[in-house]
């Protein structure tokens, strides 16, 4: 296969690659019960669980198809009209994101919290997608470099107004300062301070900036079987520098540290690697046919699961006890009881992903991809 082939056409491994990315992040996201396996639950700080890697490894993807998305427009099109694009999808994801969090309450601005996934992936794309039509490889790697330089300096060196040296912890860190600074408690997912908060997403750019410089590699004339083993032992790399750096600058999904960026990275490189040799190199395609249904969708699946989500949490029904809780739970205990609550958690979460892929899979056999 020659690196020519991947300029107008889609790389099939790279959606695979995203619906695999979809398919977990709806498995973490729906737990049956409050009981899932520790691996399936996020951090409750500092560390890094199967769950936290998820969404970074997203962003690695917006970073890869930012270039092959525009790499044949930068040609034909003026960038005032790039431009425009960019900022109108940008703005529509952002404003997705907003919706889902207003939903399914009535509207109250003073409640409203701004932050969120989608926010997060809009302001991460338009960086991106500007940084790449305006700078070269070199300058994109000093760029992701810098990024995480100067995050880690501001993050340790820099005190905190009020808590001095104390600047990693929930309250005394500059992700809460500046969350705190810019919105009301009312409005930040943690009270005092955001997940996907505004400083914390500065650090979420390198990761984008992470897969558009793989979205380059991929679409130069290198060799194929280079390609891939390149990207194999830079994620390697990748995992070692953030391994390392986690003694000094701890791994930490919430405040999105450099370490981070880095251990998140390298997972998403290796990851994608391995499913660029075993289906564009090897040609080993059928299997991956369930993952490109969630991949060719991948904004649809993830606003309709969060929908259903908190559909269910308004449905309220008895439990054995007699307890009300919402419909998640109840349909858990009610299906699942015999089970561990653990496996019962599992369980119910593989059953809310099935429905999702079968309502992915209509989509894909009638031809209906929805992109923005």
């Amino acid at each position: 296969m020659e690196a020519s082939q991947f300029k107008n056409n889609r790389i099939l491994s790279l959606d695979a690659f995203r619906g695999l990315t979809i398919a977990l992040m709806i498995l973490v996201n729906s737990p049956g019960n409050r009981f899932p396996y520790p691996v399936l639950e996020h951090a409750k700080w500092n560390g890094c669980t199967f769950a936290d890697i998820v969404f970074p490894c997203f962003l690695f993807i917006i970073g890869v198809s930012c270039v092959i998305s525009l790499r044949n427009k930068k040609d034909i099109e003026s960038k005032a009209s790039l431009y425009q694009g960019i900022v109108q999808r940008s703005l529509i994801l952002f404003m997705l994101g907003l919706m889902l969090n207003i939903y399914p309450r009535p509207f109250d601005w003073e409640t409203l919290r701004v932050y969120g996934i989608l926010q997060r992936i809009a302001v991460c794309y338009l960086a991106t997608a500007i940084i790449y039509l305006n700078t070269t490889v070199r300058a994109q790697i000093l760029i992701f470099i810098g990024i995480l330089l100067g995050y880690w300096l501001v993050m340790t060196q820099i005190p905190v107004p009020g808590y001095g040296s104390n600047q990693l912890t929930p309250e005394g860190s500059w992700v809460a300062y500046f969350d705190q600074l810019l919105f009301s408690s009312k409005r930040l997912f943690e009270k005092i301070y955001d997940p996907e908060g505004f400083f914390s997403t500065i650090p979420a750019i390198a990761n984008t900036l992470a897969g558009l410089l793989i979205g380059s590699l991929l679409l130069s004339s290198m060799d194929i079987h280079k390609k891939c083993l390149l990207m194999f032992v830079t994620g390697c790399l990748s995992l070692l520098l953030g391994w390392s750096w986690n003694y000094s600058f701890p791994i930490n999904k919430n405040l999105w540290t450099s370490s981070f960026v880095l251990w998140t990275s390298g997972f998403a490189l290796i990851s994608f690697a391995f499913c660029f040799w075993v289906i564009d190199i090897l040609g080993f395609k059928r299997w991956a046919l369930p993952l490109k249904i969630f991949g060719m969708n991948a904004l649809f699946a993830f606003i309709l699961h969060v929908v259903l989500l908190k559909t269910q949490a308004l449905i309220l029904l008895h439990k054995n006890n007699g307890d009300l809780d919402n419909f998640r739970i109840v349909i858990t205990e009610y299906l699942f009881g015999y089970f561990n609550p653990q496996n019962a958690a599992l369980l119910y979460s593989s059953g809310f992903l099935l429905l999702n892929f079968m309502v992915m899979a209509l989509l894909y056999w009638r031809k209906i991809f929805i992109r923005i």
